[in-house]
């Protein structure tokens, strides 16, 4: 008698690991973003580590390096999204890949967005930040480096970040880096930075008797913790105010437009942009008239605010615009009657080449006294 083989009814789970169809999904979304950017440019999308060095450092989601890699007789920029980040959710991941094409198109342009080592986001960031279709929020210690994707925005990509979320099969596990020392004091200084970004140290006192600026780009040396948008000192201000001299200049903002800057509409119930800061998507009226479009019955979707909150201009959504009605013949022809009929003189029955001045009633020849 032959004993039968055994076997397990319960078949071994088997889970199709790609990492080709990952980098594929990565690229993919990043000709999506040139696609509607071509100032973007081309890219190597690598993924990486992100886990801290220390322990009192932060995850790094993404990185954008410039001239990182040659091909050919072409130099590419390096795009990295790390492997712990494929953990969230697809669209965190791309927003952190349209977060690093903002860093690449400050490149393209050279515009210096970033400072203390690439870690601090000043304003440029944020102005091309909504210009790629995100709201950043301030931080304190990252500038406006926290980016949402705006409702046109999400809309836009939805498919190709439908496509990446099924790609997202696997993760990295962040490295152990140990628990954080702390120190009770601190015998070497105050390390601060500028704009360049160059570093010194100097003691407390010294830095609380007045700032050291920089020759080199104008900036005071602050330390980390400090936001340089908002810091203020006495000694900091150079030469005489000037704005009762010219009130036009003190009229348009131009000391803090980010005041206006309110994308989630908690302050001013409506989302609100700074003159210029408008993100891709949505227009004015008179923007949408020149490209032949019309509102169609939406409310406001946002609204930009300009010349200290005395001018207000409300923005709509391009993809939910209607193209601009056409008027009939018989529409034509009533207008036409209608503005002849303000050209026509009731006292003479002339018509004249200007309308007629409802004060007057009648045109200038028939008024007592001329014109």
């Amino acid at each position: 008698m032959t004993a039968a083989p055994i076997t397990d009814p319960t078949p071994t789970p088997h889970h199709d690991i790609s990492t080709a169809g990952l980098i594929t999904a990565l690229e993919s979304c990043w000709a999506a973003i040139r696609a509607q950017h071509p100032e973007v440019p081309a890219a190597v999308i690598v993924v990486g580590s992100g886990s801290p060095t220390k322990p009192n450092q932060g995850m790094t989601w993404g990185h954008f390096a410039a001239l990182r890699w040659q091909a050919g007789d072409r130099q590419l920029p390096e795009v990295l999204i790390s492997g712990e980040g494929l953990s969230r959710e697809p669209e965190a991941i791309f927003t952190t890949l349209l977060h690093e094409a903002t860093h690449a198109l400050a490149d393209v342009r050279g515009i210096q967005d970033t400072s203390r080592q690439g870690r601090w986001h000043n304003k440029k960031f944020a102005t091309l930040a909504a210009e790629l279709g995100m709201s950043t929020t301030k931080d304190d210690k990252l500038g406006y480096s926290p980016c949402t994707l705006t409702d046109l925005t999400r809309a836009r990509y939805k498919a190709t970040i439908t496509g990446l979320g099924e790609a997202l099969r696997f993760y990295r596990h962040p490295e152990p880096t140990g628990e954080a020392k702390t120190r009770t004091n601190n015998n070497n200084g105050i390390s601060c930075e500028c704009e360049c970004p160059r570093k010194l140290r100097i003691s407390q006192t010294a830095f609380e008797e007045a700032p050291i600026v920089c020759a080199g780009c104008g900036a005071a040396f602050l330390p980390e913790d400090i936001d340089r948008d908002t810091y203020e000192h006495p000694t900091l201000t150079t030469g005489t105010d000037r704005a009762d001299d010219n009130d036009d200049q003190a009229d348009d903002d131009s000391e803090d437009p980010m005041v206006f800057y309110d994308p989630t509409g908690e302050r001013y119930g409506l989302p609100t942009y700074p003159y210029k800061f408008a993100p891709d998507g949505l227009l004015t009226r008179r923007q949408l008239r020149a490209r032949l479009l019309r509102p169609g019955g939406q409310e406001p979707a946002a609204q930009i605010m300009w010349r200290r909150g005395k001018r207000i201009a409300y923005l709509y959504r391009l993809d939910l615009a209607l193209p601009k009605r056409t008027a009939t013949a018989a529409q034509r022809a009533a207008i036409d009657k209608a503005l002849i009929a303000r050209r026509t003189c009731p006292t003479c029955g002339q018509v004249k080449p200007y309308y007629l001045r409802r004060s007057l009633g009648e045109c200038f020849d028939c008024t007592p006294g001329g014109a």
